[in-house]
C-alpha cells in the first residue's frame, strides 16, 4: 500500500523566541521552509515551549519535528533543491552535517507515517548526500523521487518513483544492500539483527501514478523549488505517468481525467492503510502549463 510527491522549504528568523516559528533571532538562516499546509499540522521545536500549528512560510530548523493530522499534509521545502511532502498521521525531522570536503548530508528521519521526497540532481554539489532514516531502514538517494513509509517500528517501505536510491538495514544487521530503480520497490522488515531485505519488486505505471496522486497539493510558494526546478521535474514526471495511465485505462486527456480501473495493486507495507479504490480514485490530467 502506497502514498507518496509533489512537494517544499526555505528560511527565515523567530523574532519573539515564545511566539511564532518563523524565525530564530540569531541563528543561521533556516534549513527549510513550509510551502503548503492542508488541514492541520504541528511543529515542535526546542526553543519554543509548547508545540506551534505550522503554516505555510514558517520556517523548518534543523531538529524541528513535524506531524500531521488526520486529513492533513504538509509539504516542505530544503535548501532550495529538495522537497518533502508528509502525508496525514506521519512524524518526520531534518538533520544536516558537513562532510570532509564541504559536501552536505541532510538525513530525513522518519519516525512513522509516509513521506515522498524529492531532490533536484542539478542542484546537488559533488559529493552532497540526501539520505532518509526510517526505524529499521536506510535509503540513500542523490538526484531522485522516492516514496517511503513506515507505520510499524519493524516494517518499512521505499517506492522508487525515478532516478535510484540504495536501500539497507542500519548496524549491527548485515544483510545485502538493494538497489531499488524507476518504478521498483522493497520492504524491510525486522529490527537490529534480525532487519531483512525483501527482494526488490517492480510496480506499474498505474500504480506509481497512485501514488503521486495520493501526495497532491496546492503549489503556493512563489518560487518554489528555487527557480522552479524541482516543480519542473515533478511535473514532468507526473505528466507522464498520467499520460501512460491514460492510455493504459483506453482514456485521452481530451476527456479529463478517467476513472482507473486496474486491478488491485500489490500492498507495499502489509497492515498498512490500504490506498483509495481504484474506482473512486482519478488521475489528474497531464500538466502543460503549471
Amino acid at each position: 500500500m502506497v502514498r507518496f510527491t509533489s512537494p517544499a522549504l526555505i528560511a527565515a528568523a523567530l523574532s519573539l523566541v515564545f511566539s511564532t516559528p518563523n524565525s530564530v533571532d540569531g541563528q543561521q538562516p533556516a534549513p527549510g521552509v513550509v510551502t503548503a499546509v492542508q488541514g492541520q499540522a504541528q511543529l515542535t521545536r526546542p526553543a519554543l515551549a509548547k508545540p506551534a500549528l505550522l503554516r505555510q512560510k514558517d520556517d523548518i530548523m534543523l531538529r524541528d519535528v513535524v506531524d500531521t493530522r488526520e486529513k492533513s499534509m504538509a509539504r516542505m521545502l530544503f535548501g532550495g533543491k529538495a522537497t518533502v511532502t508528509l502525508r496525514e498521521l506521519s512524524r518526520f525531522e531534518v538533520r544536516e552535517e558537513t562532510l570532509p570536503g564541504g559536501a552536505t548530508r541532510s538525513t530525513i528521519q522518519l519516525n512513522s507515517g509516509a513521506i515522498l521526497v524529492n531532490v533536484a540532481r542539478q542542484l546537488m554539489k559533488p559529493g552532497d548526500e540526501v539520505i532518509i532514516n526510517t526505524n529499521n531502514a536506510v535509503a540513500t538517494i542523490r538526484g531522485s523521487m522516492i516514496y517511503a513509509e513506515s507505520l510499524d517500528p519493524s516494517q518499512s517501505t521505499f517506492a522508487q518513483i525515478s532516478g535510484t536510491a540504495t536501500l539497507n538495514c542500519p548496524p549491527p544487521a548485515t544483510t545485502l544492500t538493494a538497489t531499488l530503480t524507476r518504478f521498483t520497490a522493497a520492504d524491510v522488515n525486522g529490527l537490529g539483527a534480525n532487519c531483512n531485505l525483501s527482494p526488490v519488486r517492480d510496480i506499474t505505471n498505474e500504480f506509481a501514478a497512485l501514488l503521486l496522486r495520493s501526495f497532491q497539493l496546492p503549489r503556493t510558494v512563489t518560487g518554489e523549488g528555487n527557480g522552479s526546478q524541482i516543480v519542473r521535474n515533478g511535473v514532468a514526471e507526473t505528466g507522464v505517468l498520467s499520460d501512460a495511465a491514460l492510455v493504459v485505462t483506453g482514456g485521452g486527456p481530451q476527456q479529463g481525467p478517467p476513472v482507473i480501473n486496474p486491478p488491485p495493486p500489490p500492498a507495499l507495507l502489509p497492515g498498512g492503510k490500504p490506498l483509495p479504490a481504484a474506482n473512486s480514485v482519478k488521475l489528474p490530467p497531464p500538466c502543460r502549463t503549471c
